[in-house]
């Protein structure tokens, strides 16, 4: 690193137990805020949100994976010589319409 970014990067400490502080803070005033005439009137979006984002900061959520599995068709069963129409699954030529 250059001298000049290395004096930037020392000057920039973000810590997890700081956000997670300010993240509270955030939540205590969603549910103090007031509304009209100093009711208060709590934002439960707003404490939701932070909620969510301290759960994330704690690994508590993670990104669904996506997988992919193989999807049995079965389209029609011959029963004493008659055909049942089951129709199970998709196609593959729709599975890649879709895509």
């Amino acid at each position: 690193m250059t001298g000049k970014k290395k004096k930037k990067d020392d000057n920039f400490n973000y810590s997890k137990t700081e956000s997670f502080e300010n993240l509270e803070t955030v939540q205590k005033m969603a549910l103090s805020k007031k509304g009209k005439d100093d009711e208060i009137n709590p934002d439960i979006s707003i404490f939701l949100k932070a909620e969510e984002l301290k759960g994330k900061l704690c690994g508590l959520y993670s990104e669904k994976e996506k997988t992919s599995s193989h999807i049995n068709i079965m389209g029609s069963v011959k029963i004493d010589g008659k055909d049942l129409k089951i129709n199970v699954g998709e196609t593959p030529d729709a599975q890649q319409q879709d895509n």
